[in-house]
């Protein structure tokens, strides 16, 4: 197990118990056109804190798409509700969709308030998903086939697994698509703006999504590019690892193979990300390592 798995998995153990105290950006950064990201800290006190990202799409003039709800923080939720409105400033501006990658509790913390503040919006994940979004299954009847995801799951928070009414939910079916084929019809939503693609282990079903026409692949929970720290020590650095409290490291391996050679990507962003992206180059020299 490389350290910054280690790392990331007292990060959810700590954080089981401990306060959130993040320190959320002001609003949304395009860190390519079309493609914004608003990321803050997730402190957990004893250890370096865990970036968590969420992303505003902008699909086509003035129709926006927003993808994962960061944690349940109010702070953090205060955050992504007030980039939202700064972000989508004109009176023309309109959030079309919510697409959440997987349904843990710091991907999932906004979604309710979402929900009643924008009536007519639709929450869109990969069916396999469903159950722990929608169905009130917890992750923790999940089987894993490792030691660190069993004993993890029993001592994780429970998560609200029936966040996102039935009747608010689309379902991403299948190994991959075009997000659009969620909808019969939908001029904001052009086919080719955005693909997502089925990237189980870290959960049944976790979805990434790629933005194709800056080559950008939002990589969810596929990946981490965290601070490694240890106690004692002052030095911190961050480091591309797989990610924590997987039900599957077989999966994981499989869904990053998968991810590597998708054809035509730059920038790989996971959700906990503490730079600027990581290049597709890297990701490849990752895997094959």
């Amino acid at each position: 197990m490389r350290n910054s798995e280690v790392v990331a998995s007292v990060f959810l153990i700590i954080g089981a118990w401990q306060r959130h105290t993040p320190t959320p950006q002001a609003k949304f950064v395009e860190l390519r056109p079309g493609l914004y990201r608003l990321n803050f800290s997730w402190e957990l006190h004893v250890a370096a804190p865990v970036p968590v990202a969420v992303w505003l799409i902008e699909s086509s003039p003035n129709s926006w798409m927003l993808i994962d709800g960061g944690t349940t923080s109010s702070k953090n939720q205060r955050a992504i509700l007030d980039g939202i409105q700064t972000t989508l400033s004109s009176a023309e501006d309109t959030l079309r969709l919510v697409l959440v990658t997987h349904g843990h509790p710091d991907h999932t913390g906004v979604l309710g308030k979402l929900l009643d503040l924008y009536p007519n919006i639709k929450v869109a994940y990969h069916e396999k998903e469903e159950p722990f979004l929608s169905g009130g299954k917890g992750y923790a009847s999940v089987p894993g086939d490792n030691l660190q995801f069993n004993i993890l799951k029993r001592l994780s928070p429970s998560v609200n697994s029936t966040l996102v009414p039935s009747s608010r939910a689309l379902l991403l079916k299948g190994q991959s698509g075009d997000v659009s084929d969620v909808f019969t019809y939908a001029n904001w939503l052009p086919k080719g703006v955005l693909e997502y693609h089925a990237v189980p282990g870290h959960t049944p079903g976790q979805v990434a999504f790629y933005h194709k026409s800056t080559g950008s692949v939002i990589a969810a929970d596929s990946f981490t590019h965290i601070s490694s720290w240890w106690p004692f020590s002052n030095v911190k650095s961050i480091s591309l690892g797989s990610p924590p409290f997987s039900n599957s490291v077989e999966m994981v391996k499989g869904s990053q193979q998968n991810l590597a050679v998708l054809p035509g990507t730059r920038t790989f962003f996971p959700s906990h990300d503490a730079g600027d992206g990581i290049s597709a180059k890297a990701i490849k020299e990752f895997v094959m390592a």
